[in-house]
């Protein structure tokens, strides 16, 4: 779908994926395991299809390598091709360091105790003055383009600006539950569906999408000047 999205792109952001299902084979043909995550700017002129970087990651299986960093340096090149960019970060994480691994409890109010607006109305609606607070929701789904499955997640947004209507974001969100889009264009299409509602001088707005096959991912777009909320760590359901 066309958001009317234009440039200069009216937010910065970031998509980071969690890749679960990393193998690969030492010099010596043993099996290796890893947990990756890779990032990249959301201004990148293209997006990654997630069913094709899956495909990609399980042609690495039986692949020899002689380092981790090889694997990593392989993976960078694949993907700055297909992005067409440079600015890929990416980690791999080995058996030894998953003890740190945590869960991430993200801070805000949820809106999912709400009663959804009588009318069924999908359309946000703001007060007057102005409000700074973060909200919630763990009642994010939409619908893949390309395969029409359910895509899970939990919506967090933190702004300043007009104070939205829980109500009318719970309908909202609930209508949402049939829109087919990837997880990029859902977060913008939120983001922009914020900012003409909210008029905020400050806006931040991240989707955590639940793994499948073996990947989760978490777009973030936020307005320039605003503060970014960063997550250390996967939430529950990821």
């Amino acid at each position: 779908m066309n958001l009317g999205i234009r440039e200069p792109l009216p937010f910065h952001g970031t998509d980071r994926w969690t890749c679960y299902e990393l193998s690969w084979l030492n010099r010596d043909g043993i099996p290796q395991v890893g947990i990756m995550t890779l990032e990249y700017p959301a201004h990148t002129p293209m997006i990654v299809e997630s069913k094709s970087l899956k495909l990609f990651l399980g042609s690495m299986n039986f692949t020899r390598f002689d380092s981790v960093e090889s694997v990593v340096k392989a993976v960078r090149e694949s993907l700055s091709s297909v992005l067409q960019t440079d600015d890929v970060s990416i980690a791999i994480s080995s058996p030894e360091g998953w003890g740190g691994l945590h869960v991430h409890e993200l801070a805000g109010e949820s809106v999912d105790g709400e009663k959804p607006q009588r009318d069924g109305s999908p359309r946000l609606k703001s007060g007057d003055g102005e409000i700074q607070e973060t909200l919630t929701s763990n009642l994010l789904r939409s619908l893949c383009p390309v395969t029409s499955q359910p895509d899970w997640g939990t919506l967090v947004i933190s702004y300043t600006g007009r104070p939205l209507e829980r109500a009318s974001l719970l309908t909202y969100l609930i209508a949402h539950r049939s829109y087919q889009g990837f997880h990029e264009e859902c977060c913008e299409r939120i983001f922009t569906d914020l900012l003409s509602t909210c008029a905020p001088s400050k806006l931040w707005v991240g989707c955590f999408y639940t793994r499948r096959g073996g990947i989760d991912i978490n777009p973030e777009r936020w307005l320039p000047g605003s503060e970014r909320v960063i997550v250390k760590g996967r939430l529950a359901r990821q």
